[in-house]
């Protein structure tokens, strides 16, 4: 006869070898299954889950800090507001564009970026980032000049100091910043468009939705680690979605 391997009674799982169930004290009659090996019972663990493994570190570190208010007054007067930043921003992109032509060739002569003109374009990347969070309302706060890092704001770009450069990848870099460059436009896109949805909810509840913010962190992060890629050259690390800590040159 094959041993019960549950208690009729109770209906508790038969522990190896045992005549009477351990919950009800009933004894086990002979006309079911084998009762589990107590060391099978032992062992069957349930599955660790897997651990998340923190974000790598990139050359280029981006935030933008959620706020829980916006001032309705500065968000409906928008456009007029950063028209000062926008001309500030249009000059700067001309004057940031020949220098990183100029630093080409340089880059490929010394195997890094000068130090000087590293940051230089620093400083631009992280104004024309602030001006962007602000026009798309993802900054309620005016934008920090260019000279100044604007630490302590919600948007915050932090590029590390000059990394060697491959020459070779550096050679290349117009043609391999091709696919970056146009999903960084797409991400532009989508950024404006969410700017619109932004200002009808801030004027309906006096602050930025979740999602919007949560969409805006990942378009405006991924088009700053894009232009520090291209045409900047602050990087030779090909730009990603992730947000990682920031990657420091080791001391040797």
């Amino acid at each position: 006869m094959i041993p019960a391997r549950f208690c009729i009674h109770c209906g508790r799982e038969r522990l190896l070898g045992a005549s009477f169930c351990a919950g009800c004290g009933w004894e086990f009659d002979t006309l079911a299954a084998p009762p589990v090996p107590l060391a099978a019972e032992l062992l069957a663990l349930p599955p660790a889950e897997p651990e998340l493994l923190p974000a790598e570190p990139y050359p280029i570190a981006f935030r933008l800090a959620e706020q829980p208010a916006q001032r309705r007054v500065t968000v409906i007067f928008r456009l007029p507001l950063a028209i000062p930043h926008v001309l500030l921003w249009l000059a700067l992109a001309v004057f940031s564009t020949v220098l990183a032509i100029i630093s080409w060739p340089l880059a490929l002569a010394i195997g890094r970026l000068p130090r000087p003109l590293h940051r230089f374009q620093a400083a631009v990347l992280g104004y024309v980032t602030r001006v962007a969070a602000y026009l798309c309302l993802a900054d309620d706060r005016w934008p920090a000049p260019p000279w100044r890092d604007g630490a302590g704001g919600p948007v915050a770009v932090t590029v590390a100091p000059p990394l060697p450069l491959s020459r070779l990848r550096t050679l290349a870099v117009p043609l391999l910043a091709i696919p970056a460059m146009i999903t960084a436009i797409l991400f532009g896109v989508v950024a404006w468009m969410l700017g619109v949805g932004a200002w009808f909810a801030i004027i309906a509840i006096g602050r930025l939705p979740r999602p919007i913010h949560d969409m805006l962190d990942l378009s405006l992060g991924f088009q700053a680690r894009t232009l520090g890629y291209f045409p900047l050259l602050l990087t030779g690390v090909y730009p990603w979605f992730e947000h990682g800590p920031l990657l420091l040159p080791s001391r040797r």
